[in-house]
């Protein structure tokens, strides 16, 4: 599976989209991050909705998984909205976003009701790639000379972008391409910790949730 997606999965749509870690154009980042938050979003909410029903079927706890799954589809919706703010999406894009969501929602569905852990394993290397993706764009953000360096280096975070991390007035689109990039991370782990996991076993998260909720309360207090 490591194979399947770290080198075919990984290089197919770099040739797809025409993206070169090195040196990558504009358009071919733009086209990509939209694709790629599209299609992110869809796993957790996926694997959110068969657990809640088989809790509701079956009348036992889901001991707080459906929580994190659900975090992590609305933080991937989350970037999407974020990418929308900078980039235009022409009939071309939103088509592949259709066809993509189609074809990719039925295979994640029957792949969680047959082997929940090979999904969660294959979104965990999945996100490994969407790690190295922000990576790159935050290195050629920062090297002199090349194209996003040029067009995106100079550029300022959306408004959409600053409420959602709490960032400063004058963060910048590298900053937003870095808290991106900590996301995705976040979701590699996640995802790689549940697929080595039972299925009933409790969620580890669960604390982490709860004092993200109480810092979130405390932030919102002093404004």
């Amino acid at each position: 599976m490591h194979f399947l997606v770290k080198r075919v999965l990984y290089n197919g749509f770099n040739w797809l989209s025409g993206f070169s870690k090195e040196n990558p154009t504009t358009k071919s980042c733009e086209w990509r991050l939209i694709i790629l938050e599209s299609v992110a979003g869809c796993p957790g909410m996926v694997a959110a909705g068969i657990r809640h029903f088989r809790s509701l079927r079956t009348l036992h706890r889901d001991h707080g998984w459906i929580h994190t799954l659900l975090e992590e589809a609305e933080n991937e919706r989350m970037h999407l909205l974020v990418c929308l703010k900078m980039f235009n999406v022409g009939w071309f894009t939103r088509s592949m976003v259709v066809v993509a969501q189609y074809t990719v929602v039925g295979f994640l569905t029957l792949t969680y009701v047959i082997q929940p852990k090979a999904l969660h394993r294959f979104v965990g290397y999945l996100e490994e790639t969407a790690s190295q993706t922000y990576y790159d764009l935050v290195k050629a953000c920062e090297t002199p000379g090349t194209h996003l360096h040029r067009d995106w280096s100079h550029l300022k975070a959306p408004v959409i972008a600053k409420n959602y991390w709490n960032l400063s007035d004058d963060a910048t689109w590298v900053d937003v391409l870095r808290n991106l990039f900590a996301d995705e991370t976040n979701h590699r782990d996640v995802n790689h910790t549940f697929a080595s996991m039972k299925n009933d076993d409790p969620n580890p998260f669960v604390t982490k949730h709860l004092n993200d909720a109480a810092k979130a309360w405390r932030l919102e207090q002093k404004d």
